[in-house]
């Protein structure tokens, strides 16, 4: 009876130790997979990157079918409204940029100074086409059009410089940026649907 119940109690440490074991294995399993979903999703920069080459494209595909708009006075009113917009949005973006210069350094500080420096003059030739929209309404909309491409592009690039130079103290910068990155494509696109309610009008 004695070495049945030392055989009993045996077992049960036994299985006790198998399901100790197995807990432990799956346990590390989920440890792996978890790691291995952080490892494998994209970066806020990464994302940014992706975005901004599709967004690139199709800004261009749907401008590029505005062409052949009359300059009418609903048009050109939302091509005027539209490019101030734009310059609002520049400038909260060259804003964000600045205030994100207090979390960068090295390589990723520069890329940041350089593009605040290039949406200045991005903005500077937008500004000085909006005056003439009724004169001229077919420059400022090539010049909206390439303030919107030329923003995309220089926060794509920048996004590409930070993402490889990630220090430290560049941690905070991916999501400042990408957050700044994604006011400014809500606002292009909210001035391309204007455009577009405009054209459909004629």
């Amino acid at each position: 009876h004695i070495l049945h119940t030392a055989h009993t109690a045996r077992t049960a440490q036994h299985s006790a130790t198998m399901a100790a074991k197995f807990v432990f294995m799956v346990s590390c399993l989920a440890l792996a997979s978890a790691a291995m979903v952080r490892r494998d999703a994209p970066s806020p920069l990464q994302e940014l990157e992706k975005h901004a080459s599709e967004f690139q494209k199709t800004f261009a595909e749907q401008f590029n079918a505005l062409s052949n708009s009359k300059n009418t006075q609903d048009f050109n009113k939302a091509l005027k409204d539209g490019s101030d917009s734009v310059l609002k949005q520049l400038s909260a973006l060259s804003n964000s940029l600045q205030g994100a210069l207090s979390d960068a350094n090295g390589k990723a500080k520069e890329a940041v100074e350089q593009t605040r420096a290039s949406l200045e003059k991005t903005a500077e030739e937008l500004r000085k086409a909006h005056p003439e929209v009724e004169q001229q309404a077919g420059q400022l909309r090539a010049k909206l059009e390439q303030a919107v491409q030329n923003t995309v592009a220089e926060t794509q690039k920048l996004a590409k410089e930070v993402a490889s130079n990630v220090e430290a103290t560049n941690q905070k910068l991916a999501p400042k940026i990408k957050e700044a990155y994604d006011d400014f494509v809500k606002q292009a696109q909210e001035v391309q649907k204007k455009l577009h309610e405009a054209a459909s009008k004629q």
